[in-house]
């Protein structure tokens, strides 16, 4: 089966990862609810790690609790 969201769980998401990139450029903001959105493992935090780099992509992932496989 899937994992199934409920709209509470969407917006909570999306108002996480506003605090979590608030020092960052709208664009770059809105390209990482993009990924975070459609998340797929490590090809993810592969385009996360390139867009932020290690260090941020790490802590987003990790305040988002993202699987990461």
């Amino acid at each position: 089966m899937g994992v199934v969201h409920r709209p509470d769980d969407i917006i909570n998401r999306k108002k996480r990862v506003e605090i979590v990139t608030r020092d960052m450029n709208p664009g770059v903001r809105e390209l990482i609810l993009k990924i975070v959105g459609s998340w797929d493992g490590l090809k993810s935090v592969e385009e996360l790690k390139r867009l932020v780099g290690d260090e941020k992509a790490r802590q987003i992932i990790e305040e988002l609790g993202l699987p990461v496989e």
